[in-house]
C-alpha cells in the first residue's frame, strides 16, 4: 500500500513540474494535425489496449495460485 502512495505522490509532483510546459503548447498543431504523430498516438493506444486486454484474458483463464494451495 506504501509502495503505490509513492507512485501516486511521485505522478503529482511530475506532473506539477512539467504542467506550464503543458499548458504553453499547441497541442491541436502538434498532434491531431499532423498525420504523422496521429497515427503513432493511435498505434500506441491500441498496443496499451492489446496488453490490458492479454492481461484480463491471462488473468482470467490462467489464474495465480497461492504456494500454500
Amino acid at each position: 500500500m506504501l509502495y503505490t502512495l509513492i507512485q501516486v505522490a511521485v505522478l503529482v509532483l511530475f506532473i506539477l513540474l512539467i504542467w506550464p510546459h503543458i499548458k504553453n503548447e499547441d497541442w491541436k498543431e502538434k498532434f491531431i494535425e499532423n498525420k504523422h504523430a496521429k497515427s503513432l498516438l493511435i498505434v500506441f493506444v491500441l498496443i496499451i489496449l492489446m496488453a490490458i486486454g492479454l492481461g484480463a484474458f491471462f488473468e482470467a483463464f490462467f489464474p495465480v495460485e497461492g504456494i500454500d494451495k
